[in-house]
């Protein structure tokens, strides 16, 4: 009886076991799929929808700015996935990327391929169904700029940071039209303005830090065209300088307090511009990489002047 209880009970020990090695390793895989969603840009782009759909000045329910990040965040999602599908044989030759779930194998080139398109089809759908039109429309130009037009012209062009600024920015639309917000409404271009400049010394930094990479890869950065790194530091600083002038219209000196912000925001730009001019005299990793650490926290810094600017109005 002893013996036969035991052999018994060692099918479900198994299991156990089994589903103890099993759940990890689900978890491992799911981490990869998440992987290619690339999160934390997904987290930027959902605080800059997030940030246009409150300046939009309608009142918009906390349903429709869910259903609005939701949709967002699929589309958005889509638009990574696709990007590192096509560029997965680039991303093996580069130590920065070589990592990623397709180079590494971990994820099959067919199933990210199903992936971003799935995501694609249904986050236009819900943003059509659950948000409406012109939010659907601006997210699929946001994907087709992104996936079909600069993706592919990083191996044509150095133009292709300047031409990525514009999907980079379209979230911003997505936000003010998700809040029923006009496009001809002068706000909504000085929002997008704000985002595109601020990507020229954001990418130009990464552009010029992992230079050597791109140029085994294939890609042709400005960085590549130009190794001195002079024409990445013109584009940074005239980006840096543009958002000086666009801190002042996203953020204007209305009355006392507003124009506080107003000296807040255009410090914040001035310190973006300090970087970037560091750049243009001295182009190395260290004022590269400072360019790149000030760019991370200027662009939210700005976004949440430009909130207080519109809550104290």
């Amino acid at each position: 009886m002893e013996t036969t209880n035991q052999a018994g009970s060692s099918p479900v020990v198994l299991g156990s076991v089994a589903g103890a090695v099993a759940s990890p390793a689900a978890r491992g895989r799911l981490s990869y799929y998440i992987e290619l969603t690339k999160p934390r840009i997904l987290v930027m782009i959902l605080v800059t929808v997030i940030m246009a759909m409150v300046t939009a000045g309608n009142s918009v329910s906390m349903w429709v700015a869910f259903h609005a990040c939701l949709g967002t965040a699929l589309v958005a999602a889509s638009a990574s996935v696709m990007n590192q599908w096509l560029e997965r044989d680039r991303d093996a030759v580069m130590n920065r990327t070589c990592r990623r779930p397709l180079p590494s194998g971990n994820v099959a080139s067919s199933q990210a391929a199903g992936m971003g398109w799935v995501l694609v089809l249904v986050g236009s759908v819900y943003l059509a169904v659950f948000v409406n039109l012109p939010t659907m429309w601006c997210g699929l130009a946001t994907w087709g700029l992104y996936v079909w037009v600069y993706t592919p012209l990083k191996m044509l062009s150095w133009t292709n940071t300047l031409v990525g600024t514009l999907p980079g920015a379209l979230p911003v639309w997505m936000g003010w039209t998700a809040a029923e917000g006009s496009l001809i409404d002068v706000r909504a271009w000085i929002l997008l303005g704000v985002v595109v400049a601020w990507q020229l010394p954001h990418f130009m930094a990464i552009a010029y830090m992992y230079r050597e990479q791109y140029a085994a890869a294939g890609y042709k950065m400005i960085t590549v065209t130009d190794p001195s790194g002079r024409g990445a530091a013109w584009h940074a600083i005239l980006g840096s300088l543009a958002l000086i002038v666009l801190a002042v219209l996203s953020v204007p000196p209305v009355g006392l307090f507003a124009s506080l912000l107003t000296v807040c925001a255009v410090a914040v730009a001035l310190w973006q511009t300090v970087a970037a001019i560091r750049f243009v005299r001295a182009p190395d990793m260290k004022t590269a990489r400072r360019m790149l650490h000030v760019s991370l926290l200027h662009l939210p810094l700005t976004m949440l002047l430009i909130l207080l600017s519109y809550w104290i109005r």
